[in-house]
């Protein structure tokens, strides 16, 4: 996961650690990729507003470069849902969307 906000990641990280799945949180997305160059992930949950490097930007040089990893644009952004089709994210989310949303996305991504 990629999130800069420490309390929006302590949240999402403590949930799916919850629902059994190893969660890793980088406060950027220079971080992620130089995280993915040294071991595969199988799921990319990226927060559209990041620092220097927006999520979906991230998402879709991650795309390009491993394109079986599953990925999740999340925001409060009110066209999350468009910029995740823009850049080819698998799936989104609203940050004020219902948890249990979430964790069922993943779910089935992950299946």
């Amino acid at each position: 996961m990629v999130e800069d906000d420490p309390d929006q990641a302590t949240l999402f990280v403590m949930v799916l650690k919850s629902a059994g799945y190893e969660v890793t949180n980088m406060l950027d997305a220079a971080t992620a990729l130089a995280q993915l160059a040294e071991s595969p992930w199988q799921l990319l949950l990226a927060d559209w507003d990041l620092p220097v490097m927006k999520g979906d930007a991230l998402i879709t040089i991650v795309k390009a470069q491993s394109p079986a990893i599953k990925t999740v644009l999340f925001s409060n952004h009110i066209d999350v849902d468009k910029i995740a089709a823009a850049c080819g994210a698998d799936a989104w989310f609203r940050k004020s969307d219902d948890i249990f949303r979430l964790r069922k996305m993943i779910a089935e991504l992950l299946q």
